[in-house]
This record gives C-alpha cells, structure tokens and sequence, in this order.
C-alpha cells in the first residue's frame, strides 16, 4: 500500500466534521451520505467516524459519553486521552449553518480521498507498466478498472436523498415531451411496433436481457433490431464476443437486401445474389452501426468502451452478444457472472444519463430450457442476471412450429419479466435464408 502524502490528508477537517456530527447528532445522516470511514486520511478519524455509524445504526444517542462506552479499552482510543480527548475534540465544532457546514465538511473528506485514490492509481499504474513482465493490455485493463471505480465513488456522492419535489421538476420535461407527441414512448422503438406496444420500446438507462437456447437466433433477432434502428438514423453499437466483425456485416447485409446467407456461405450462390449483395453491402455501410469482435473481455473493460461508444458515436442503442463470454471477479462461477451483470446494469444506468440510450444484453439459457418453454429460472449461472435486468425476453419456437420444413414459420418472444410494461408473448415470422425477424400478421 503506497502512504498517502500529508498534503492529501487534512485532520482539521476531518476533525471538525466529527466534532459536529457530535454537537448535532440530529444533522449526522447528512456527513454519512456525503462520505464513510474508509475516506478519512487519519486512521483515528476513520475509527471515530465508523464508532458513530454503528451507534446510530444500533438506534443509540450519539454523545461523548456514548462514544466513550464503545470504544473504551481499545488501544487506538485510549491513547489519545479517551473520554478527556473526545471532550476536546467536540469544542471544534462548526457553530455557524451547521446543516450546510456538516455538508461542506464531508464532502472536503470525500475529495481529499478521490485525490489520494487517483495519486495512488497513477503511481500502481507506472510501476506496473515500468515491469516489462506485466502485458501492457492488463496494465490498461487494470487502470480502466480503477478510473471506472474512482467514477462510482464520485457519482455515489453526488447522488443523495432529494424531497419529491425535485423529482417531479426533473420529470416535467419528460411528461411535456410526451404530451405533445401523442404515440410517443419514454424511450426509443425497437423497430417492431407489436413489440413496443407490450415492451415500451427501449426506454432510457434500461438493461434488457435476451435469452435463448443455441441456435434460436437470438443474434439474428439483435441484428434485426440493430438495422431497423439504426434505418431510423440513430446509432447502434455492436459488442460481439463470439461473431467475427466481418460475418456480422454479411450477415446485415443478408438481412437488409433479403440475400440468402446460406447460399453465399456454401458456395452454391448465383450471379443474381452477387448482384444483390453489393448495394445491400453498401447501403449497410452508409449506416451509423459501430462494432467491436474483441472476445472474452473483462465485464469492467467492457463497461467502459458501451460508455466510450456513446459519448463519441452517439450510441443510442448498445448490443452485447453475448453475457457469458464477458469474464468478471468472483470465486465462482454464479459470483462471477453476477459480477459481469452488475458491470451491464451499471453501463446502462450510464447510457441512460449521457444520452437516453439502452442496453440490449444476449444471454444462454441452461440446458432445461431444452425441454421447456423458457422462464426465468432458466438464465444460465446466476440469478443475478434477473434481479438486474429491467426486461428479459426468451426467444422460442412456437406452438405447433416446423423450423427447417416450412418457411415463414414462427417464433414466439416471451416478455418474462417487465419493469416498464406488462408480460406477454408477441409472435415474428423467421425467415431462416436471410435471418430475418418480421411480426406476424
């Protein structure tokens, strides 16, 4: 652990703002809001700060003589001139507005730590990066990591408790927008009028999980999606973890100008489909589609670059294929995926905040949807997935369908969960040549 300089570390600070969550245990939430024992440069100060959260925690008052029973006997205490050094340290206290000085006095304790974490990331950084055993690409990886935990730490601060009043101020221009535009949805469409009616379309800062079992063209169905918004002019970013850059671009193209993709990829193709094939590549080149094929990337990586690719192309719709490649922390496998699905509700809660965008996330499901309609007991290693999704939707075949013998023939999309919108099935024609998703009529 790198000492943190002093210049970095403020005790006055530190100390007043004990000293008058001491004065005014009534006003004390207030600094815990704005910080915590881990933020305070002087371990002393940290020790105190954390006493007074656990007695106020307890439902216990908050005085000298309070603090003086719990932390009597304890070395770090005792030291100092125990209950005689409390006694002095409480005359620091702010006198003056101690609502906005308590306020004030956090959140110096809170910069003063993002400083001290940013000098101490920067110099981790350089002497990994000086070590020519560490592969820079980790040595990147690992300085992501920490600039997106520095950013969580600074959002968390910012964000606090606010009277309804100012929610419904930040709501106004929103329900004005929707006023105005009769039809129009919170969010952006999906380019599928069934599926909107039943899912809102996307709406901002969402996590939205599609799931299937191999083979049911749940990539078929994102890249459907991608080309119908992207037609409408917005932005789509593409993060596949499986398929090569170069098969998604055929594969769009198949799908814009209707080409049979298995006849190309076969070698029993004509001269008709390679007329067809170069305006349909063209056409998709002109579009504002974005993709990144780096495979089996770390969850925090990857929150990072959805992040990257919204505020420099504009990415109003992220696409992830799919969840399980994505590596994240944990001993197990459920706590790693759990990990990986945190980093996506995070990245979408982000989009949301930079442009209204959303996060279209593929996922597999375990081998008992095999031989059950899916649900959502069904998403493959962890329950997390469900808990941080907005909406999950299982892509499946439908009642009485004969895939391979008979085209269109139809797949059913279950919305299985909804926070935005009720639950239901809406029907698509797939049209297995082109991969291609349309609603049933």
């Amino acid at each position: 652990m790198l000492d943190d300089p002093k210049s970095l570390i403020d005790p006055h600070t530190e100390a007043e703002l004990i000293a008058t969550c001491i004065a005014y245990p009534q006003l004390a939430a207030l600094a815990f809001e704005k910080t915590s024992p881990s933020h305070f440069g002087d371990p002393l100060y940290g020790k105190l700060f954390q006493a007074m959260t656990d007695l106020l925690s307890a439902g216990k008052s908050l005085n000298e003589f309070a603090l003086d029973s719990l932390l009597s006997g304890q070395q770090f205490y005792d030291s100092r001139g125990g209950l005689h050094f409390l006694m002095e340290l409480s005359s620091s206290a702010a006198i003056h507005s101690p609502e906005s000085a308590l306020t004030g006095l956090a959140e110096a304790v809170h910069k003063n730590y993002l400083r001290r974490y940013v000098r101490n990331a920067a110099l981790s950084t350089a002497e990994r990066a000086e070590d020519k055993l560490n592969l820079v690409e980790d040595v990147i990886s690992d300085l992501r990591e920490k600039v997106t935990e520095l950013e969580d730490e600074s959002q968390a601060s910012e964000r606090t408790i606010v009277p309804i009043s100012e929610v419904t101020r930040e709501l106004s221009p929103i329900l004005q927008r929707l006023s105005e535009k009769p039809g129009e949805m919170l969010g952006f469409s999906t380019g599928y009028r069934h599926l909107d009616r039943k899912a809102s379309g996307f709406p901002p800062g969402t996590l939205t999980i599609l799931a299937a079992r191999p083979s049911m063209g749940k990539t078929a169905f994102a890249l459907c999606i991608a080309l119908l918004v992207a037609l409408k002019g917005m932005a789509v970013a593409i993060f596949s973890l499986e398929t090569p850059r170069d098969m998604l671009t055929l594969r769009l193209a198949c799908r814009y100008g209707r080409i049979d993709l298995s006849a190309l990829t076969s070698g029993s193709s004509d001269d008709e489909v390679w007329k067809e094939l170069t305006p349909a590549i063209a056409a998709v080149s002109q579009l504002p589609i974005y993709i990144d094929d780096r495979p089996r990337v770390k969850a925090s990586d990857l929150r990072w670059r959805i992040r990257s690719a919204a505020r420099r192309f504009g990415a109003k719709l992220v696409i992830v294929d799919y969840l399980q490649l994505a590596t994240g922390k944990g001993d197990t496998r459920n706590d790693e995926i759990a990990s990986v699905s945190g980093e996506l509700q995070a990245a979408a809660r982000e989009l949301g905040q930079i442009n209204g965008g959303a996060l279209l996330v593929l996922s597999q499901l375990n081998r008992l949807g095999d031989r059950e309609r899916p649900r959502l007991s069904h998403l493959r290693d962890s329950g997390a997935i469900e808990q941080d999704a907005d909406a999950v939707w299982f892509l499946c075949e439908a009642e009485g369908s004969r895939p391979g013998q008979f085209e269109p023939y139809t797949k059913d999309l279950d919305i299985a969960k909804s926070r935005n919108g009720p639950t239901g099935t809406v029907a698509f024609d797939y049209i297995g040549q082109c991969m291609a998703f349309e609603e049933h009529v």
